[in-house]
């Protein structure tokens, strides 16, 4: 997801932002079918990826300040992931 959408477009449409999320709707849904985790790091993936989803749904609206905020902040969350998760 971090290499995917740092790219940041000025120019990019309220459509862009959609694919955009659903791309990362894509990605997580991914990672949840395969989660294997247990424990506190089951629950705590849990919470970082509705964190990420927070973001995902604002991208989805109509609203292209809120989306293009919203992508900001999914990308920010997004490379702190490193910070928390090995």
């Amino acid at each position: 997801m971090d290499e995917q959408f740092h790219h940041a477009n000025s120019l990019e449409s309220i459509e862009d932002y959609h694919k955009q999320a659903d791309q990362i709707l894509s990605i997580i849904n991914e990672i949840l079918s395969s989660c294997t985790m247990t424990g506190q790091g089951h629950e705590e993936l849990h919470k970082y990826i509705n964190l990420l989803l927070e973001e995902v749904h604002i991208m989805k609206g109509n609203d292209i300040g809120l989306a293009k905020k919203a992508k900001s902040d999914l990308v920010e969350k997004i490379t702190r992931y490193s910070l928390y998760f090995e």
